[in-house]
């Protein structure tokens, strides 16, 4: 974003504010009174309201003397002005603070030159950017990080028309829409709702100093009282650009009963909005109408209610795209989001398909939180607008191929790069398919079966049989560490002993990120395993060495990321690792691989000692030619 020079004076009489305890005690007041500030200031530049002299900022700010009472008028009487601004200016409570602060406050704001009528817009804009990222945002909104703002508007390609949020909170989606139209000279309107007091009155002062006159922002729940109407159902809009709050819980009894369609594909539960909002949209949008979605990854694959409602959403032809962004892009939250593109009219050549595009490697690492990059954005918006198919990043699925329902992107990607054993490797998973190499699913090669769910401290305390459990810290290198092992007493010992391991069965674990992966050698104890692994006990036709070997390679890597669920933390689904499909290889032939796998391991485990032992030598002779050796302690060592 460029960087506008009075925002030095905006930074710097916002650390004045923060010093005042006045400020500091009441929620959003010292951003609130920047914002109503820098209003006062554009509404006098602009010069088109019949405002009073001695009511304009550079009259007003000439004194300290019972400036916050002047200040509380002046916004007052500008309100009364315009309309627009109700409420907006006077959140400031200029009466209330501190004169002294107030005053310095004021001066900070004066002592520099004064910025041209265009850049307010942006000086708002980067001031809500870079306090509310680091701040948080109070009101329990999410703010979207501006590269997310700036893709939507590109997206829709908007032009002339309406445009609404329903979850506007300050106005960013709308104020980079009208950004992006203005240079086109295309004639806008603007509608707005949010049920959060601070954020309408922020984005309303937002709206007004970019410039946006044509705009309808109202206080309300957008869920349960949509206030945008015409006649007895929803106004119809051009474009619906929204970031709602993710899986918040609502009302859901108020709406079962409405007349005004929203829910015509399903009433989703009332513990996640997430599926609310999104038929909100929908049915906010005209026959040509168009939406830009952020959503979280549940939501694309999520069953349930949502899964019902999803699946009507595909075979209505409704959804034209889903895009899947790169995590931590929030401030606020690390998971990776998704956008979700909704075409009430899709072009001929677009219809029952759907174009998948996974960004979401590529971006730049931030301080605090990843970033899409100029380039990024703008390899999105041009392969989103061509339908340019790009091998691992982009392409058309059928209607038909989607399977039960589920949008999760990486399903529909035959390519993709793995970390794995060997370093980073580009796996086509449609080419191994093609193979004449005989396959198996893994739910066929072995009998599949998930960890107990650990009982909580005061069960375990409970009279009952005690065994071993292998928890993810407990499998290093490939080996379980058994001297690590917790012990855990279970009342119920017939229920357990179906998650006792046996010698051979090789263990995936379910969380995270980083995949382990362990055969279970003899042991004379009784272990159990934890809620977070998967049991793999294989058939008399495969061995175990070769299944760990296959799903450690490249390609059993890229299947077992494919069978991942979840977006704060990813979970091997039970249903997907069953159908992941495995060679069918004689037998002494998966014995001979599986067995020089795992000597290949062991031999590069014992190089790895022998390497650091020669390195620690070399350093001690060394040390001692540099004569320090007399102040280390060798015991330790």
């Amino acid at each position: 974003m460029k960087e506008i020079n009075y925002q030095k004076a905006v930074f710097e009489g916002l650390e004045v504010l923060r010093n005042d305890p006045t400020l500091i005690r009441e929620q959003m007041n010292d951003i609130q009174v920047v914002l109503s500030s820098l209003a006062l200031m554009y509404i006098e530049e602009l010069d088109q309201f019949a405002i009073p002299e001695e009511i304009k900022w550079s009259q007003v700010t000439q004194h300290g003397f019972e400036i916050g009472e002047r200040l509380q008028k002046a916004a007052k009487e500008a309100e009364e002005t315009i309309p627009f601004l109700e409420e907006a200016l006077t959140a400031a409570e200029f009466s209330s603070r501190e004169e002294s602060t107030l005053f310095k406050f004021v001066m900070v704001l004066n002592k520099y030159k004064r910025p041209e009528l265009e850049e307010f817009g942006k000086i708002v804009e980067n001031l809500l950017y870079r306090y509310m990222e680091s701040q948080g945002w109070k009101g329990g909104e999410h703010l979207s990080p501006y590269s997310i703002n700036a893709l939507l508007p590109r997206l829709l390609d908007i032009r002339e028309g309406s445009v609404y949020d329903g979850t506007a909170g300050a106005g960013l989606l709308l104020s980079e829409g009208y950004s992006y139209a203005k240079p086109n000279h295309e004639k806008l309107s603007f509608y707005a709702q949010d049920k959060n007091r601070n954020a309408w009155s922020i984005g309303r002062i937002n709206l007004f100093v970019h410039g946006i006159t044509e705009v309808d922002y109202q206080l309300e729940d957008t869920l349960l009282n949509p206030v945008f109407k015409e006649g007895h159902g929803l106004k119809k809009f051009d474009y619906v650009m929204m970031n709602f709050p993710f899986s918040a819980s609502w009302d859901r009894k108020a709406v079962e009963d409405e007349l005004m369609g929203r829910f015509m594909y399903g009433l989703p539960s009332k513990s996640n909005a997430d599926m609310a909002f999104i038929s909100h949209a929908i049915a906010s949008l005209n026959t040509e109408g168009k939406a830009a979605l952020i959503v979280p990854h549940g939501v694309l694959f999520r069953g349930g209610a949502e899964g019902k409602i999803r699946k009507e959403l595909i075979q209505s032809d409704l959804i034209e795209g889903v895009i899947g962004l790169p995590s931590n892009l929030f401030s606020n939250t690390a998971i990776p989001v998704a956008i979700l593109l909704i075409n009430k009219d899709k072009p001929e050549d677009r219809k029952e398909k759907i174009f998948f595009i996974d960004a979401a490697e590529e971006f730049q690492k931030g301080r605090g939180n990843n970033q899409l990059r100029s380039e990024d954005i703008q390899k999105i918006v041009e392969t989103f607008h061509n339908g340019s198919e790009i091998q691992a990043y982009s392409r058309f699925v059928e209607l038909p191929k989607i399977e039960e329902g589920s949008l999760s992107i990486r399903k529909y990607f035959d390519v993709d790069d793995v970390d794995s054993p060997i370093g980073t490797v580009t796996v086509n998973s449609k080419s191994f398919m093609n193979h004449n190499v005989p396959k198996q699913d893994l739910g066929d090669a072995a009998e599949v079966y998930r960890g107990i769910n650990m009982p909580s401290k005061s069960q375990q305390q409970e009279p009952g049989n005690e065994y071993k459990v292998i928890q993810l810290t407990d499998v290093q290198n490939g080996e379980i560490q058994f001297d690590t092992l917790q012990t855990m007493t279970i009342k119920d010992s017939k229920k357990a002993q179906q998650y006792v391991v046996r010698k051979g069965d090789v263990i995936v674990s379910a969380r995270g990120t980083t995949v382990k992966i362990a055969v279970v050698p003899e042991t004379e104890e009784a272990v159990i395993l934890s809620h977070n692994f998967i049991g793999l006990r294989p058939n008399p036709n495969y061995h175990a060495q070769f299944l760990k070997s296959y799903l450690e390679s490249p390609l059993g890597q890229y299947y077992l990321a494919s069978s991942q669920k979840g977006s704060a933390v990813k979970v091997i689904s039970l249903k997907e690792i069953v159908e992941v499909p495995v060679p069918e290889l004689p037998y002494d032939k998966q014995q001979h691989i599986g067995n020089s796998y795992e000597k290949a391991n062991k031999d590069y485990q014992q190089a790895i000692k022998e390497a650091e032992q020669q390195q620690k030598e070399s350093y001690m002779d060394l040390y001692k030619e540099m004569e320090i050796t007399v102040a280390f302690d060798q015991k330790r060592l």
